[in-house]
């Protein structure tokens, strides 16, 4: 039993050393985090066609331990159209800071694998959007595009991120930023909205700390009095015969830059 002891010691001392990183503190004005730090998709609802579609992995991560990454195949149907995507499934987040008048800051981290497939002949693909409710809390289909939207443009092995807007769901597409995006590699995203159904709405966004818009882009962003509400993934046209991945971390929904800012 003595010659035992100094292993055993060891042993005790080895695993005293062991340091369990603390949870981060909240950030003061957060409304919404979903960094998808408890190794889960708490927080969040989605469509999605398969249970795989939608998993939380180790690597690529933004910060912590998890990120989430969202999986696109041919014939992926739900939601009755082609896409995978997340939705915050408290649905009175932004139904309480996001009605007319009032002003919302997005934050996340959104990555493009260096083997991402080019879409054919040019079709859509959307990994953001600020989509319109139904006039009523009764179960109710909503066609048309959405007021906002962040598009994925792909080339030639170059990425673009292009933001959209629309003043009604019949009316012409507006650009209001674009910038390229670095395949392989994290981008930083921040938006800062104000909901309107007038000329009084705005949009300033930036990518990684710079301006993604040339400073605040007027114009209405809600259809009606209802608000939108944010879906993170990959919704696409017609015609892929390939299967796509996109990865996000960090999602934050507040008061301001500060709160929400993958940066910090």
């Amino acid at each position: 039993m003595l010659r035992a002891a100094p292993v055993l010691f060891l042993l005790a001392a080895s695993a005293a050393s062991v340091v369990v990183p603390a949870p981060a503190a909240p950030r003061p004005g957060v409304w919404f985090s979903g960094d998808f730090e408890t190794g889960g998709l708490e927080g969040w609802s989605w469509d999605r066609a398969r249970r795989d579609s939608i998993v939380v992995v180790t690597q690529p991560v933004r910060k912590g331990r998890y990120a989430v990454r969202l999986t696109l195949a041919p014939g992926d149907i739900a939601a009755s159209k082609e896409r995978v995507e997340l939705k915050i499934a408290d649905k009175e987040i932004e139904r309480l800071h996001g009605s007319p008048g009032r002003e919302m800051w997005y934050g996340w981290s959104f990555f493009v694998p260096i083997d991402y497939a080019d879409p054919p002949g040019g079709q859509f693909q959307i990994v953001g959007q600020w989509h319109h409710r139904p006039a009523s809390d009764k179960p109710s289909h909503v066609i048309g595009p959405p007021p906002l939207a962040l598009r994925l443009a792909s080339r030639d092995r170059l990425s673009t991120l292009i933001l959209v807007g629309r003043a009604s769901p019949n009316a012409p597409t507006r650009t209001l930023g674009a910038r390229p995006v670095r395949r392989g590699a994290w981008s930083d995203l921040v938006f800062h909205i104000k909901w309107s159904t007038g000329s009084d709405g705005f949009v300033e966004a930036w990518l990684d700390g710079r301006p993604l818009t040339h400073g605040r882009m007027y114009g209405r962003t809600l259809y009606g009095p209802i608000s939108n509400y944010l879906r993170l993934g990959l919704y696409r046209g017609k015609g892929f015969l390939t299967t796509n991945h996109v990865y996000y971390d960090e999602v934050r929904i507040g008061d301001s830059y500060q709160a929400v800012s993958p940066r910090r």
